[in-house]
């Protein structure tokens, strides 16, 4: 057989017959005007990095896409959907010149075309699933069949202990004091489940260790509170053990707290808030919130602060599917929609909620109830158990 011919061999990059690499071409057609640049570029070997080209044109890329969906979303009728965080990181590794893991063109097209319907609309489906009226979920949830779509079990199964056994679901909040209320707040604005929350405010002001006082925590030391939060079995005890301590130590001089009605008087929620970023260790905003939320119907606070809701115990309100805007659009919705007698007992233990007709008690009894109804909707939600109690408030009779 004849011998095979030698294959010539291949030209090295930039001598003449070797194929330009696509971003030289694209030099090339740039400054044709300009030989020897041009020549320079041709002869400039590829080493897999991404130049100042890429890096540009990237973005233009990146633009085109978003043209294209403001395109359809005129089409549609839609609005832009607000960009999420994953948008962002594209962008800024596009600007680095790196490619994306998705080409901006597809991730256009899988954004929805059409916004979802809002929360509270007849089309959510929230509403859609929901078989009780507002004033049903109303009268429901301020009855004690309600309780055990709100709170932890083994909670309601220590506070019926005895009607003197102190506990976040159970216990009026016209009983506590407003130290009391300070380290309820103090444990429900910490990372800590429901259940824990619960378990730790009970087992702090019970027996065996009493630590309802500044002057009871200051006298046994920080130590005892952290051996209290150790039987409740909760977490991050120790930083909690300092903060509860620092704070009985602000607060064991009664001082402390006359300044803090001081500042709800002259300020309201506002005043009262900053007071306790600057007073209460470890407590910020949210805890601030919830001890506004609590204290408005202690005797000598409501004047201030009454009504008062914060913003998650609104959004529970609208998550249970009762639409109020604010804390008085809920204090009419209960003085218009709740039938006391379908409500009957509340199931709470403790003064401000019997059924004397002394206009100071009304007060106290009407101030307690609005704060019983925003803590049982925040604890229903916190519980997931918002189907269930639809259900449960659909199936009521005489409503």
């Amino acid at each position: 057989m004849p011998a095979k011919k030698p294959s010539k061999a291949k030209p090295e990059a930039g001598k003449e017959g070797s194929k330009l690499p696509s971003r030289s071409k694209r030099a090339a057609r740039n400054h044709s005007e300009d030989r020897e640049q041009t020549n320079e570029v041709i002869a400039e070997p590829h080493n897999g990095q991404h130049d100042d080209n890429q890096a540009a044109e990237e973005p233009d890329r990146y633009s085109r896409s978003g043209s294209k969906q403001q395109q359809e979303q005129a089409e549609t009728g839609s609005e832009p959907e607000p960009e999420q965080s994953s948008d962002t990181t594209d962008e800024t590794a596009v600007r680095a010149g790196q490619k994306r893991k998705e080409p901006p063109d597809e991730a256009a097209k899988s954004r929805p075309n059409a916004k979802a319907p809002r929360q509270g609309t007849r089309s959510s489906t929230r509403h859609r699933d929901n078989p009780a009226s507002p004033g049903q979920l109303l009268n429901f949830l301020l009855s004690a069949a309600a309780l055990r779509y709100c709170f932890p079990e083994d909670e309601l199964a220590d506070a019926k202990k005895s009607r003197t056994y102190k506990s976040y679901s159970l216990t009026s909040p016209t009983s506590l004091a407003p130290f009391e209320h300070l380290l309820c707040s103090h444990m429900l604005s910490k990372p800590l489940s429901h259940k824990l929350g619960m378990r730790s405010i009970r087992t702090l002001l019970n027996e065996p260790f009493s630590l309802n006082s500044a002057e009871a925590i200051t006298s046994v030391g920080q130590k005892r509170v952290w051996e209290a939060l150790e039987a409740a079995r909760t977490q991050h005890r120790q930083k909690t053990a300092t903060y509860i301590f620092e704070t009985a130590q602000s607060y064991s001089d009664s001082e402390t707290m006359s300044q803090l009605a001081d500042a709800a008087d002259n300020g309201g929620p506002k005043a009262v808030t900053e007071h306790i970023k600057s007073t209460v260790a470890g407590l910020g905003v949210v805890g601030a919130g919830i001890f506004c939320r609590r204290i408005q119907c202690v005797d000598g606070w409501g004047d201030a602060l009454w009504p008062y809701a914060d913003g998650k115990s609104i959004d529970a309100m609208k998550e249970i599917g009762i639409p109020v805007e604010n804390a008085g659009d809920l204090h009419t919705a209960i003085e218009r929609d709740v039938d006391w007698d379908i409500v009957g007992d509340m199931g709470v233990h403790g003064g401000g909620l019997g059924k004397s007709e002394r206009a100071g008690e009304q007060q106290t009894r009407g101030r307690a109830r609005f704060v019983i109804a925003l803590e049982r909707a925040v604890g229903c939600v916190l519980e997931g158990n918002v189907r269930e109690l639809r259900q449960a408030a659909a199936k009521v009779e005489g409503q």
